[in-house]
């Protein structure tokens, strides 16, 4: 057992690594030690309790043993105590029931027996060789974990691809129906827009057209009104209206109007003297603007009335 630890300790393994891979596989040896140690690669080096190697299965009584056969506690033949148990199928040695289990496990061999010869110490070459294959085998695994470690970060960048792919995706397809919504709803407010303005332009016609026809309908009635006005007025005779007074206006060059009210029988001197009294002392002629007359010294006789100033009259004064 303590060889066992030694060829482990040898193969770089910590003293404590390899007492825990001893008791951990009950002394069954060297092999198992180093199977244990790689399916638990977990285990650290720090001492957990006090680690106590395994006491070697099957160990043979010490008690000496003389040439006389008779002598006290001789083995005779039969006696043996069994030191191993060896696989009938392949005809290999182990030092317990847990290595012939782990054997019957990786190999599926089933028929064991107990055997009284002893398992030998590895020698030096022997040794050499556990530690080449071992070795090789922790090579072997670290390539494989490396391996293993590339291919699964190939397979974690696979899915991140993916998953940023599908993101964009769905970002893109999310922007898109964004779009889609936005030009579809542009879409609706300008047939919205189109409907509300054939609306107003439809009520602005049919405004025009009921004004026209309000104009229209006025424009008759008062056609009417108007026709009967003048049917009742050619029904009845014409009344001449008397007017006594006169309000007349002159209008003089470089001065304001002058608007005097006079007695509607009052002759035309009456308007220059008056003009007179309010300083207009310049010779002076008096005429209308439409019909174009102007009076002259004999129609300063006749009445306002007379000469057709009645009710008013706008003169304009041309100094002479």
């Amino acid at each position: 057992m303590a060889n066992d630890i030694d060829t482990l300790i040898d193969m770089g393994f910590s003293s404590v690594k390899a007492k825990k891979a001893i008791k951990a596989t009950n002394g069954a040896g060297l092999q198992p030690a180093m199977d244990w140690i790689f399916a638990h690669p977990e285990v650290s080096d720090e001492p957990d309790d006090e680690v106590v190697a395994p006491q070697a299965l099957g160990t043979a009584s010490s008690a000496p043993t003389t040439a006389n056969s008779d002598e006290p506690g001789e083995i005779k033949d039969g006696e043996q105590t069994a030191q191993s148990l060896i696989c009938n199928q392949c005809k290999k040695l182990f030092r317990d029931a847990t290595g012939a289990e782990r054997h019957a496990t990786f190999t599926g061999h089933q028929d064991f027996a107990e055997s009284t010869e002893a398992i030998k110490p590895l020698t030096d070459e022997e040794k050499k060789a556990k530690l080449a294959e071992l070795k090789a085998r922790l090579a072997a695994k670290r390539a494989e974990s490396a391996q293993k470690e590339i291919e699964e970060r190939k397979q974690a960048e696979k899915i991140r691809r993916k998953a940023a792919q599908d993101m964009s995706m769905a970002k893109e397809a999310l922007e898109a129906k964004e779009i889609k919504k936005a030009f579809d709803m542009k879409k609706k407010e300008k047939e919205q827009e189109k409907i509300a303005k054939a609306k107003i332009k439809a009520q602005i016609e049919q405004d025009k057209r009921d004004r026209a026809a309000k104009r229209e309908a006025a424009k008759q009635e008062h056609q009417v009104a108007q026709a009967q006005a003048e049917a009742a007025a050619s029904a009845q005779p014409t009344v001449k209206k008397e007017y006594n007074e006169a309000r007349i206006q002159i209008r003089a060059p470089g001065a304001a109007p002058i608007t005097h009210t006079f007695d509607a029988n009052a002759p035309l001197n009456q308007v220059f003297d008056y003009l007179q009294s309010q300083g207009l002392v310049n010779p002076f002629t008096l005429s209308t603007t439409f019909p174009r007359k102007t009076f002259s010294s004999e129609d300063q006789q006749k009445s306002l009335k007379e000469l057709n100033l009645v009710p008013s009259a706008a003169l304009v004064l041309a100094y002479l």
